[in-house]
């Protein structure tokens, strides 16, 4: 019985052959591309339950996939995302997790190690599927919907599928040093955004938000129906929130 479809992008041929051996052996059914391009178009092509992506690759880099993969419509947006690194930089996870990412593994790696990590993304993903069902059938004025830890779903993660679902309510996010945020979606667009208790531009806070690596959300849904001058979408904001980033900018 397959627990899943995996999609391999790794380019090293026995780093590729080894891990999708192993992922095979452990019950998923394994797809291997090699260059992001050929990534990005397997993905939304195949629809698969987990993500496992080099961050060097011959052509673009892993961090490329990760922002087409979260802005892209559909379901495909929300797959678990495993970055395979060559070190243990911070910077370079704190870069992946800007992206999207939900999990880093550095090379090399024991198999034991990568199925772990897929089989907790899969999971995770069915949990995240199950609080979706529950966000769907709670009333506007009910209680918290979904509610979670940064560090295991990212706040790129969240704002996707509150796009994908075209949900509205009130996205609460608790960073370190009580550093906090509110987003305000409607129908799934961006109404209103504030850090720390100070209205800002939309995409100068998510910038300021997808760097926060460690934290909690919570996201109660909610009529929003007061007129609003404001309605960005999430998906545009965030990549060029990400796009700033990688320039060195807020």
């Amino acid at each position: 019985m397959q627990l899943g479809r995996v999609l391999l992008i790794e380019d090293d041929e026995w780093v590729a052959v080894t891990a999708g051996k192993g992922l095979r052996d452990a019950g998923y059914d394994v797809v291997v591309v090699g260059t992001a391009m050929e990534g990005f178009s397997k993905a939304v092509e195949i629809d698969p339950d987990c993500i496992v992506c080099d961050v060097l690759l011959p052509d673009l880099d892993g961090y490329y996939v990760a922002r087409k993969i979260r802005t892209e419509p559909g379901a495909v947006a929300t797959t678990p995302f495993l970055f395979l690194t060559a070190t243990d930089d911070p910077k370079e996870r704190v870069q992946g997790f800007h992206v999207g990412a939900d999990a880093h593994l550095k090379k090399p790696f024991r198999l034991e190690e990568l199925v772990a990590q897929v089989n907790a993304l899969i999971e995770m993903a069915q949990r995240l599927r199950e609080r979706r069902d529950s966000l769907r059938s709670a009333p506007p004025s009910g209680p918290v919907a979904i509610k979670g830890d940064i560090a295991q779903m990212s706040i790129a993660t969240v704002l996707s599928i509150l796009e994908l679902e075209r949900k509205s309510g009130r996205l609460r996010l608790k960073g370190a040093e009580d550093r906090k945020s509110d987003i305000v979606v409607a129908e799934g667009l961006i109404v209103d955004v504030s850090v720390d208790g100070v209205a800002w531009p939309t995409v100068d806070a998510l910038g300021e938000v997808l760097r926060w690596p460690a934290g909690s959300f919570t996201f109660s849904p909610r009529d929003v129906s007061e007129p609003t001058s404001r309605r960005d979408p999430i998906g545009p904001s965030l990549l060029e929130a990400m796009r700033r980033q990688d320039e060195g900018g807020r």
